[in-house]
């Protein structure tokens, strides 16, 4: 049995554990998420046999088909917009670089300007219009948000090695394509992307290196666009290690085939795991993440129901059925117009509403409940109290702050530990590349040359846990005033150099504020040196002004008693 027949049995039993996930998002993109995966968001879901192409009629019809009530999408979509300002926002340098040795010294003047140069550099290469990764991020974020998973894809630009603008492609994957693996302890370890390309999309893809039949239809105008299946399957290499140089020892081994053929289009490895995988919320050891809405699902669902069962309500009270004598009969219902035989000699109608107790608001007070439900539980609550938070005091709105980083801090922290692996993936890739190599700009110092460094969180939703540290420092400061008022000796007890770099570091200021040891040691030096020179200054000045007005007095009294000659103090 050869590789590829081992791991379609791997795909064939990743498949069947995903179907249970699959119902659930399904019910996710129906009810609250219109706008994400169309291959959930239809009957028989991801499975279904005409796979992604699975729209024949009207999309936007099939997307609401069971929406009659939006408060769970816009919420959600309120929701996803505000993990990602806190944890992600466009324009905003939202980690920094640090030491990933718990153990290791505080970093040194010289270490944090390395480390904030290394960062600013990786933000630029994100931000480049070619890399493709606003957009991504941005899918992985929604994804992760209304499917409880999101996945991006860190691709090195393999096609041209000397672009240094964009030396890595950021591809967001589906999350219908990705089968997650995980080992015992719940890390990722694996994977598996089934996609369908077309032929001659598969022949750009692979170089040109995929069957003979797939050839000959990328060669035939009229069969170009035929579709076909392939797998990625990514997974540790067995004697691979970290620290290997060469990609035929690298950690983890890639390969891509053809599923109908078995031929194998590309076969290499990756150093580091090649995903960057956020969820939600983790239920155990699940590969895949839990949404905010999952625990939600039966609200929303009722929630649909009544809306649905309001409207109804609501038409058949402005046009209920009617009920005609004998016979049916057409009723014009139009202003003004007359319908000649629908009275008897009596001038009784002869037609009248089958239904005449409709309340269209009967169900109203009930919704109403179901919508604050979901107001609470997916935070739009929250995102409402701070827009009403003008002329709050400053105290008021770190409070607030603060309580909004008790509630989507544990969330967000999910988001952002995929962000490790993102940044061990881009730094992996430049360092190949020579980007920290001696002489080049990013070269770093001797004392970081073989230290382990990491992502270190500086995000909005990060300064503000953060801000509990400043208001300490603050009120310590106060506290500091008034002991020293008393007892002066206090202030031998703090360090306000220290002071200084808790607060700056609690603020999120670059080190570059901070002045080298070496600078700071020099202005102390002149300083001890301009006040030494004006002490001098000021005692020259007291000796003269002293010699200058006691000679007169000595002089006044040699005079009178001849005791002290003028000659004997030197005047």
């Amino acid at each position: 049995m050869g590789i590829v027949d081992d791991l379609k049995s791997e795909l064939q039993s990743a498949r069947a554990e995903r179907q249970w996930y699959e119902a659930d998002w399904q019910d996710y993109v129906t009810y609250t998420a219109p706008d994400m995966e169309r291959a959930f968001n239809r009957p028989g879901g991801v499975t279904a046999q005409d796979g992604m192409s699975a729209f024949r009629h009207s999309a936007a019809r099939e997307r609401s088909r069971k929406l009659y009530d939006p408060t769970a999408v816009w919420l959600l979509d309120r929701l996803a917009s505000g993990v990602g300002s806190l944890t992600m926002p466009e324009g905003f340098n939202w980690h920094g670089v640090g030491f990933g040795d718990p153990f290791a010294p505080p970093p040194t003047q010289e270490d944090e300007e390395f480390f904030e140069l290394v960062r600013d550099h990786l933000f630029r290469v994100r931000s480049s219009g070619r890399s493709g990764f606003a957009l991504a991020n941005r899918s992985r974020l929604l994804s992760t948000v209304k499917l409880g998973t999101g996945v991006l894809f860190p691709a090195e630009n393999e096609g041209n090695m000397a672009d240094i603008r964009t030396p890595i492609h950021y591809r967001y994957v589906p999350l219908y394509e990705i089968y997650l693996i995980v080992d015992a302890q719940g890390a990722d370890c694996g994977f598996f992307r089934v996609r369908k390309l077309k032929a001659w999309q598969a022949v750009k893809e692979y170089g040109g290196n995929v069957s003979d039949k797939i050839k000959e239809e990328a060669d035939d105008p009229k069969r170009k666009n035929a579709e076909h299946t392939f797998v990625h399957a990514c997974f540790m290499r067995e004697g691979g290690f970290e620290e290997a140089t060469d990609i035929r020892k690298s950690r983890y081994e890639s390969i891509h085939f053809e599923e109908e053929s078995k031929h194998i289009c590309r076969r290499g490895g990756y150093f580091e795991y090649p995903l960057v995988i956020s969820r939600w919320d983790r239920d155990g050891l699940s590969p895949y993440g839990s949404p905010p809405q999952a625990k939600l699902m039966s609200d929303i669902k009722s929630l649909q129901s009544l809306a649905r069962d309001g409207l109804i309500a609501s038409s058949q009270a402005v046009r209920p059925p009617i009920a005609t004598h004998a016979q049916e009969r057409q009723l014009d219902l139009n202003p003004g117009r007359t319908n000649p035989g629908l009275i008897d000699e009596q001038g009784r109608p002869l037609f009248r509403p089958m239904i005449d107790t409709v309340n269209p608001g009967a169900a109203d007070a009930q919704i109403e409940n179901i919508r604050e439900k979901l107001r609470i539980g997916l935070y739009g609550d929250l995102w409402q109290t701070l827009l009403e938070g003008n002329g709050r005091t400053a105290t008021e709105a770190n409070i607030r702050r603060k309580e909004m980083a008790d509630m989507i801090g544990p969330f967000s922290t999910n988001i952002m530990a995929g962000n490790e692996a993102l940044f061990e993936r881009e730094v992996g890739i430049l360092g190949r590349r020579g980007a920290f190599a001696s002489g080049s700009p990013l070269a770093p110092p001797a004392s970081i040359a073989d230290s382990d460094v990491t992502l270190v969180p500086t995000a909005p939703i990060d300064q503000m846990r953060e801000a509990g540290h400043f208001e300490a420092i603050m009120g310590f400061q106060e506290y500091l005033g008034i002991a020293a008022g008393a007892d002066p000796t206090i202030m031998d007890l703090h360090d306000r150099e220290e002071e200084y770099d808790l607060t700056r570091r609690a603020l999120g200021l670059p080190a570059k504020l901070k002045r080298r040891p070496e600078e700071v040691e020099k202005l102390r030096q002149e300083r001890a040196a301009e006040t030494e020179q004006q002490q001098q200054l000021a005692a020259g000045e007291s000796m003269a002004r002293m010699a200058k007005d006691g000679a007169p007095l000595l002089k006044a009294i040699s005079e009178q008693d001849g005791s002290i000659l003028p000659k004997d103090l030197g005047l």
